[in-house]
């Protein structure tokens, strides 16, 4: 039998069958791509709210040690309260942030610092002391007292100084600034501006 004869006809119902096949396959392709993307969505999802229920309160040791006017050689040592995913990994490197506090005995005085800060840093294989601070600042309340015979640059007696402190961490290098006050009547001048360079956070 020659179909030659129908070849038109068969043609012109063939089209739309393809044409309609194709659509089909194009929007089950767009439906699998959009499916994965909501998979993966989901996935992502889950992950961010799993680790938000998991967070967990943790301490860091921090440390320090500098010179600086007016304490001249001290070294501090205090911790750092923070909240972080439980499954948070710092050896590395991480980001911490929190109230923390430190304790610095000089060799003019000692000092008890309170504030708030921020750094990047890593703890090594020590797990909780942040002994490599990449980058970090803090604002801190301090509380000086003097202590020695020759009465330290100030020049004066034994006297205790409030005041506030600036600190900034850059690659461990450490910066800090203050404006601290007598509480004291002894001394000719009630202000004092401190300022060191060191080591650590």
């Amino acid at each position: 039998m020659d179909i030659r004869p129908y070849l038109p006809q068969i043609f012109f119902l063939a089209c739309p069958c393809l044409v309609c096949a194709l659509l089909m396959g194009n929007q089950a392709l767009a439906d699998s791509v959009r499916a994965e993307e909501n998979t993966s969505r989901e996935l992502a999802m889950q992950q961010v709210r799993s680790e938000l229920e998991t967070v967990e309160k943790r301490w860091y040791a921090i440390s320090r040690i500098r010179w600086g006017y007016p304490l001249r050689f001290s070294a501090g040592f205090g911790a750092m309260l923070t909240e972080q995913p439980s499954g948070q990994d710092c050896s590395i490197s991480c980001a911490v942030r929190g109230w923390h506090f430190e304790i610095e005995p000089g060799e003019y005085g000692g000092q008890l610092a309170v504030g708030w800060g921020k750094m990047i840093g890593s703890t090594g294989g020590t797990k909780r002391w942040m002994h490599t601070v990449y980058w970090g600042w803090a604002v801190r309340g301090v509380v000086m007292r003097q202590w020695g015979d020759d009465h330290g640059p100030l020049g004066w007696e034994n006297q205790t100084l409030v005041g506030i402190e600036g600190n900034l961490s850059i690659v461990r290098l450490n910066f800090t600034a203050g404006l601290l006050r007598s509480l004291s009547s002894i001394s000719n001048e009630d202000w004092v501006v401190t300022g060191s360079l060191g080591w650590g956070f």
